[in-house]
């Protein structure tokens, strides 16, 4: 199989990557507006110039009113579509990352790609049809559905570099997966405002739809299976074994050394709250700054992808810099990730005018060092047979319970929206605050037990080697 190198480095899924989060971003946005403005003039029924003006830089007092009304019909399509994505997403990752382990990665990440894009055929159509309810948008997800979702890809996707890499290398390849998913992100919100501007809401998903075959087909071409000698036979029978489940679940919680297994169930906890924390303040953030600060959607594509490139240089520098040369640990520079996205977080909720808000990307800058921090600590600890089984439970549990995130969140917006509207920020760093404290008890409890257990079992080697020399100096004698 040919291979992609760029400057002696081979670049393997991290090409997917970028393809596949530039279709997303390319479209969420669009399709947020195209969800409200569905909800305007289809749903409740008021006039497509008056819809039309929802979202412009300079509104009047008519269509702010307009806003608020549309608003939070349009949350809870959003909504419905965020819990059913993220559902049967988790339900299939806890299948397929057991199955990875056997019969390989590259299936998985081919399977889940080739849902997305048909998801995006099925939402240009969706978009072409003008009449059509913002409800039916619901039913262009059924291929995530039965692909295996995000959720899948990307546990796959974490387990494909651990394969291919070592204990001191991990944490950087993890980091650099993690900048080509900011950079599709930061390359897609810059797009997407535009894209739409020059040509309409089908153009923009059909765009999306060709980044995902771009995807399919770089994975086919020029990805190589990460198993030395994945199995063949029984693939189909082995894809929904409850013995896969079972197996799982005891390898997660197994008893091990050093209290392990209290590190890995607090990661998973910490990556179930930040990604509640993700989900519920993106399902509402574009409808604050909408609302509180008049934005338009070029205007917040602008804003996202200022963050998502501080981000990427924010996790690239912190990650090189930090971990590779300074040494410091992936528990450390989790504890700074998560104090980095606390600050943004309140500097938002406290924000009174644009400056403010512009300088959250900047205060979060080392706010994305925590995913690839987290999948490394975790790969660390637990062997190489085991790593699909619980990635697949961490990725599994992190969407199936972030889809909390968006009711929890939509319900305290449209509660607060005519009277304090940015109080879900001071949720989100409530969240923060709780991902701290449990951040420092791992801390503690890797600082005293495995740097105890390292000493220990050093002087037991030291001891033995001693006893050793004396034993052989005697029959010597």
């Amino acid at each position: 199989m040919p291979e992609c190198v760029f400057r002696n480095v081979k670049i393997h899924v991290e090409v997917s990557l970028l393809l596949l989060f530039f279709a997303f971003l390319l479209s969420d946005p669009v399709q947020t507006n195209l969800i409200i403005f569905r909800t305007c003039y289809v749903t409740l029924g008021y006039a497509k110039d008056e819809c039309a003006l929802l979202g412009s830089k300079n509104p009047d007092n008519q269509t702010a009113n307009l806003e608020k009304i549309v608003e939070p019909h349009a949350v809870l399509i959003n909504m419905a579509s965020t819990v059913a994505e993220s559902c049967t997403s988790s339900i299939a990752c806890l299948f397929l990352g057991p199955w990875s382990d056997r019969f390989g990665r590259k299936p998985v990440l081919i399977i889940s790609t080739i849902g997305y894009m048909l998801y995006y055929v099925f939402i240009t159509i969706f978009a072409s049809l003008e009449n059509l309810s913002p409800w039916y948008s619901l039913i262009c997800l059924f291929p995530v559905h039965f692909s295996g979702g995000i959720s899948s890809y990307l546990a796959v996707v974490s387990c494909y570099i651990s394969d291919l890499t070592r204990d001191n290398s991990r944490g950087m390849r993890m980091g650099i997966a993690e900048a080509a998913l900011f950079m599709g992100v930061f390359l897609g919100t810059v797009s997407s405002s535009y894209l739409l501007a020059a040509t309409n809401y089908a153009t923009v998903f059909l765009f999306s739809a060709i980044c995902c075959f771009l995807s399919v087909a770089f994975i086919a071409c020029f990805v190589p299976e990460s198993l030395p000698h994945p199995e063949s036979e029984g693939r189909f029978k082995g894809l929904f074994q409850l013995s896969n489940l079972d197996e799982m679940l005891k390898i997660t919680f197994k008893k091990r050394q050093n209290y392990e297994r209290c590190t890995i169930i607090c990661c998973v906890l910490m990556v179930i709250v930040s990604v509640v924390a993700r989900n519920g303040n993106s399902a509402v953030i574009f409808l604050f700054l909408r609302e509180k600060f008049h934005w338009s959607l070029q205007t917040y594509t602008l804003f996202s992808a200022a963050g998502s490139v501080t981000s990427v240089f924010g996790t690239l520098i912190g990650l090189y810099f930090l971990h590779k040369l300074m040494k410091i640990p992936e528990t450390v520079l989790i504890l700074v990730a998560f104090i980095s996205s606390l600050n943004g977080a309140l500097v938002l909720g406290w924000a009174q005018n644009n400056t403010s808000v512009y300088s959250v990307p900047f205060i979060q800058l080392l706010g994305g060092m925590f995913g690839p921090m987290v999948r490394s600590l975790v790969s660390k600890i637990i062997p190489n047979e085991e790593v699909g089984k619980i990635l697949a439970l961490v990725s599994a549990a992190q969407f199936f319970f972030g889809m909390a995130g968006s009711p929890i969140y939509s319900a305290i917006y449209n509660k607060t929206i005519s009277t304090h509207s940015e109080i879900f920020n001071f949720v989100t760093a409530g969240f923060y605050v709780f991902e701290i404290l449990i951040t420092i008890c791992i801390i503690y409890v890797r600082t005293v037990y495995v740097t105890t257990s390292v000493t220990y079992t050093r002087i037991i080697n030291e001891e033995s080697e001693n006893c050793g020399t004396v034993t052989t100096d005697e029959m010597v004698a």
